[in-house]
């Protein structure tokens, strides 16, 4: 009988005919036979490594076949050279001379062919076989046992290869790429991933991928890889898995557990704003958040191992305190603690550096503290003019004239510590037309706001540009000379640009927008300098800013200030409303009703920060003439939402003593 069945021969044909590779579907159309027979006749071809799969083209293709170097070999011989004769005779195959295919490769060579002869009488045929026969004797008898012991050695060793190659066969490994195991991913990483499962030695057409034990869809095949980009998962764990099955029998899987999260962390029992702290007292900022959350506050990397973090800073900061924690999927929970400072109770006078230097007004400011009206004095350092009125070590100061040298500014403060009141020390900061003047003097015009067409902007006699640095060292080397004098409190005024369309000029070193930023910046600066240096510092703004102004007025963002100064001052002069202003008609004779509305504005804005609130009142006649009853009625204003603290304004330092109540020392 022939070696190969005849629908092996016809597939094998088929093959050779298309160049040495098909698929089933082209098999089954030309050869005529089912699928079942086709998938037989390949598993035989396939055994005797004449043939081997060649995957398939996802989407397009089935299953391709191909001839192996072997099956390119011996192919022809084994369907003949007359291949169209090939399936018409296929009853004549089925009793071919069974010699036909010989060395074929699952069957052992012989040294030579068997002897066929059919035309022989019957004596010819048994001398001819007595004499095979008693050659092969002699023969065997002298090499029976050494071909015994070569027999026993082939059948072990093809015994082993065949275990060894079957093994082999069986194998099949799967690699994972594109998520490890066990990995932790955001919602948007995960969409962005593509999974990938690389399989050697297995059946790919087989591979089925399961999401959670349920099939998936969009997935693509390329050579021996499964590949599947990941849609979008919910949250929490996830296993996807390959099955492959192997060449032979049974299946090979291949798993990958990962989780979806994207729930930020939860810091817990951590204040956003604390309440009022002792200056100069340490603080401690505890809380808890899971094991394994990375921890940042401020500049320093927290242990949270055990789930509970603890950090003590020597004094309380100069400003928010930036907490970041982010999980081990990158979620991140980002925001600020604020400490404010317990600010002290103060009620004040403002008094000019000419004041201090006269006599009487002098005088007239240690009646009040005498009396018991006040605690606190407001002194100027730098006034709307740009004038210092003491003498200063500052250099810029000195280089540009600033220094009027009306008092020493150590003496004048231990004179009032001295009579038991705090002093607050007034720097108006921007507004500087001597700065303005020394700096257009010296050709440094980009120390000054300016027209568009860059010429110095004349508001106010000349005012400076707060976005540069060496403007703003220059205020605050005045007010570190104060704080080394002995200054209780740093107050600063003119912490804005002027008044008018931002169109109208033009901020050297900003590309436009808010300015606002730029003057938060400073105070941060401030904020900090002013903490090392155990030192107050708070900030004077207009009335109408907490209403209207939101930054885009005159740059003053009462809440983002809030978050750098120990308090906001907001000057709320009855006089310097318009009529109508909070429903109030005519304010500037309304002084309680108009002082009760806009700081009771004021601490809406302000809710939540723990800044205190001390308001700059009226103690000067315009259009209405003030005197005690006006004075008392602002005061009882404010007292009445619970604002005890107050500065009072007179631009000559001549005080209504009897409108300050002396219960208020």
């Amino acid at each position: 009988m022939p070696l190969l069945a005849p629908a092996d021969r016809r597939i094998l044909h088929e093959l050779l005919t298309r160049g040495g590779a098909a698929e089933i579907g082209e098999i089954r159309a030309a050869t005529a036979l089912d699928g079942e027979a086709v998938q037989t006749s390949l598993d035989t071809l396939h055994q005797s490594g004449i043939v081997a799969p060649a995957g398939s083209v996802p989407g397009l293709r089935g299953a391709r076949w191909s001839l192996t170097q072997h099956g390119h070999e011996v192919g022809p011989s084994l369907i003949g050279n007359d291949l169209a004769q090939q399936h018409a005779d296929d009853a004549a195959a089925q009793v071919a001379d069974p010699a036909e295919g010989w060395g074929f490769p699952w069957r052992p060579p012989k040294p030579e062919a068997p002897l066929y002869a059919t035309g022989l009488s019957r004596r010819a045929r048994r001398v001819a076989d007595r004499a095979v026969l008693s050659t092969a004797g002699s023969r065997r008898q002298r090499r029976h046992g050494s071909r015994l012991l070569v027999v026993l050695l082939l059948v072990a060793a093809t015994i082993g290869v065949g275990i060894v190659a079957f093994s082999a066969l069986r194998v099949t490994e799967i690699t994972v790429s594109g998520i490890s195991e066990s990995a932790i991913l955001r919602p948007d990483q995960v969409q962005e991933t593509v999974l990938e499962f690389t399989v050697d030695g297995g059946d790919l057409a087989s591979a089925q991928l399961l999401l959670d034990g349920l099939p998936v869809s969009g997935v693509q095949r390329y050579d021996n890889s499964i590949v599947w980009p990941v849609p979008g998962l919910a949250e929490g764990t996830h296993v996807v898995t390959l099955d492959v099955d192997r060449r032979f029998f049974g299946t090979a899987q291949a798993a990958v557990a990962f989780t979806v999260d994207g729930i930020p962390p939860v810091v817990e029992d951590l204040p956003r704003v604390f309440d009022p702290v002792e200056l100069g007292e340490p603080v401690v900022l505890a809380g808890s958040v899971e094991p394994g959350v990375s921890l940042r506050i401020g500049d320093q990397q927290v242990d949270t191992s055990t789930g509970t973090f603890s950090l003590t800073l020597p004094s309380p900061p100069g400003g928010p305190v930036r907490v970041i924690a982010e999980d081990a999927a990158g979620n991140r929970t980002d925001f600020n603690v604020i400490v404010p400072i317990g600010y002290p109770h103060t009620t004040g006078v403002h008094v000019t550096a000419a004041a201090w230097d006269h006599d009487g007004l002098r005088e007239s400011v240690v009646e009040l503290i005498e009396q018991g009206r006040i605690n606190t004095v407001q002194l100027d350092l730098k006034d709307e003019d740009g004038r210092i009125g003491h003498r200063t070590d500052v250099r810029l100061a000195q280089l540009a004239g600033a220094s009027r040298e009306l008092y020493d500014l150590r003496e004048a403060i231990d004179e009032l510590h001295g009579l038991g009141v705090r002093v607050i020390g007034r720097i108006v900061a921007f507004r500087d037309p001597v700065l303005a003047d020394y700096a257009v003097a010296n050709g440094n015009l980009d120390w000054v706001l300016q027209t568009p067409d860059g010429r110095p902007l004349s508001s106010y006699g000349g005012f400076t540009n707060f976005s540069h640095p060496i403007v703003r060292q220059y205020n605050l080397d005045i007010a570190a000379e104060a704080a080394e004098a002995g200054i209780d409190d740093i107050l600063w005024d003119y912490m804005r640009r002027p008044e008018g369309d931002l169109s109208g000029m033009r901020i050297p070193g900003r590309d436009g927008g808010d300015p606002s930023q730029a003057i938060v910046e400073f105070l941060a600066e401030a904020g900090t300098m002013m903490r090392e240096a155990q030192v107050f510092h708070g900030v004077s703004v207009f009335g109408i800013a907490a209403d209207r102004d939101r930054g885009e007025w005159v740059a003053q963002d009462v809440g983002a200030m809030s978050d750098h100064v120990d308090y906001v001052a907001p000057m709320v002069y009855p006089s310097h409303w318009g009529r109508g202003e909070y429903g109030v008609v005519h304010p500037e004779a309304e002084p309680y009703d108009i002082i009760s509305k806009s700081l009771e504005h004021f601490q809406e804005v302000l809710a939540g920060t723990n800044t205190a609130v001390v308001p700059w009142l009226q103690d000067f006649s315009m259009r209405v003439n003030y005197g005690p009853d006006e004075v008392r009625a602002q005061i009882d204003a404010a007292a009445d939402l619970g604002i005890t603290d107050w500065l009072l304004w007179d631009p000559e330092v001549t005080y209504t003593n009897e409108g300050i109540p002396v219960s208020y020392r």
